[in-house]
């Protein structure tokens, strides 16, 4: 009971904090370095601080892995676990999945997503191109077709690399894109799943909860969905997301986050904030 009126407590601070923002979004009470705020449906830029600035992006990555797997691939495919998802770094985050384990391609999909691992994007690339190296050239061909002009990848998870970045607007566009997709959208906005047992577990619980969509949380925003959360030291806390409201969708980017994981929930809910009530002044206006 305790936790719930505090959690209560702490929310209202913020929406009270998160309505000031919403008139102005003075730029002094936003920690991230870069970030974006686009109307999905049009792809209008609704704010934007040092949104072309390349930066390591870290698992946010795994937008364009997954968004390419989706195209590639058959959801239901029974598939074997290749060797590369065993050749991540030592701290990578992981399912985990094993070499040799059999599963449907859509748990690889889950775990990608909810449990950001990089041995199942290792995986996922070797089984839709053939190799981890040619999934990257896809990748990159991707992000051209896409008009991702300022953006490099190396590797299909995010794993730091000098070569390997992007930029707040470029993730903006990749992820609009992404969410035309339903099964996209169905995966990354999900808050649960049960991965299908394998000769090595039985059946795999997966949570997708961040603060921003948990109602338990102080940094519960209703209106948020998904995406994609990142870090590394380099990259910082990054988070993708979107969120609905009045037949409104936006999607919001923020990179290099402050110092805590609780910075990047409240830039993003005060950018959401700004944007329909920008959206929704127009309307009252025309």
């Amino acid at each position: 009971m305790f936790r719930k009126i505090l959690a209560l407590f702490m929310a209202l601070t913020i929406l009270t904090c998160s309505a000031g923002l919403a008139a102005t979004l003075d730029e002094t009470q936003l920690k991230s370095k870069s970030c974006i705020l686009m109307d999905a449906a049009t792809g209008e830029v609704l704010y934007g601080r040092a949104a072309d600035v390349r930066r390591s992006p870290a698992s946010t990555t795994k937008i364009m892995t997954l968004l390419i797997a989706i195209s590639k691939s058959d959801p239901d495919e029974i598939v074997t676990v290749p060797a590369s998802a065993g050749q991540v770094p030592l701290d990578s985050s992981v399912v985990p999945v094993y070499p040799g384990e059999k599963m449907p391609m859509r748990d690889l999909w889950y775990g990608l997503i909810f449990k950001s691992g990089n041995d199942a994007a290792n995986a996922i690339a070797e089984l839709v191109s053939g190799s981890v190296d040619a999934f990257v050239d896809e990748m990159n061909d991707w992000a051209y077709k896409l008009g991702m002009q300022n953006t490099h990848f190396t590797n299909p998870h995010g794993y730091t690399d000098s070569e390997h970045y992007t930029t707040a607007r470029d993730l903006a566009i990749l992820t609009r894109y992404a969410m035309e997709s339903d099964l996209f959208r169905e995966i990354t906005f999900s808050l649960s799943y049960t991965m299908q047992p394998t000769e090595l577990r039985d059946a795999l619980e997966i949570r997708h909860e961040y603060p921003i969509t948990d109602y338990q949380s102080a940094y519960y925003y209703r209106y948020a969905r998904g995406i994609k959360t990142g870090y590394t030291m380099k990259a910082g806390q990054c988070y993708v997301g979107s969120a609905q409201k009045d037949g409104r969708e936006l999607i919001a980017v923020t990179l290099n986050c402050g110092t805590t994981k609780v910075d990047k929930w409240v830039d993003a809910k005060a950018l959401f904030e700004y944007g329909f009530e920008k959206l929704s002044e127009r309307d009252r206006n025309t």
